[in-house]
């Protein structure tokens, strides 16, 4: 997108899929962690604790790539999404002058490179996050990944932002 278009209009595209991905993220009790590039990041169950903290993630990835698809034009952003559910550091890192409140370990970076694999449209959870929304997604096809930074592959589940989606 940023070789087709002016650095403004990439700034106006990122505003655009900013302000749709934060909204979907706290209207589901979210956190927002980072807006990265092209990328957001959000986490669900911190620092307030809330039932059903991996449906509320899955809700907020079809939220927003059903909205960012149905304004898809030749020169917008091809969102895909991935979700991990599991045990993380919750709280504040960096130095004495600067730090950053946010989520490290393995579940984050399973999330991140689910993420990274994911095709526009698409929305890759991790295991136990399927077992959470299974049936709702009992067909969900299965993609074994080999993901930077994992000895073994990682099984995901795909399922895609179909507008008319939801979950109960």
């Amino acid at each position: 997108m940023a070789e087709q278009l002016r650095p403004a209009d990439v700034a106006v595209q990122l505003n655009r899929f900013y302000d749709v991905a934060t909204k979907a993220i706290f209207r589901h009790d979210g956190t927002l962690d980072k807006l990265v590039g092209d990328q957001v990041m959000a986490f669900f169950g911190a620092p307030i604790q809330r039932e059903n903290h991996a449906r509320r993630a899955v809700e907020t990835a079809l939220e927003i790539v059903r909205e960012v698809m149905e304004t898809e034009s030749e020169t917008s952003l091809r969102v895909g999404a991935g979700i991990s559910t599991g045990e993380a550091f919750v709280g504040n890192v960096g130095g004495t002058d600067v730090t950053d409140y946010t989520v490290l370990g393995d579940t984050v970076n399973v999330a991140a490179r689910l993420q990274g694999e994911a095709a526009p449209g698409e929305i890759l959870l991790a295991q136990e996050t399927y077992r959470e929304v299974e049936t709702e997604f009992a067909d969900a096809p299965r993609r074994e990944l080999a993901l930077k930074g994992k000895a073994d592959s990682v099984l995901a589940r795909v399922i895609v932002g179909n507008p008319a989606k939801r979950i109960s």
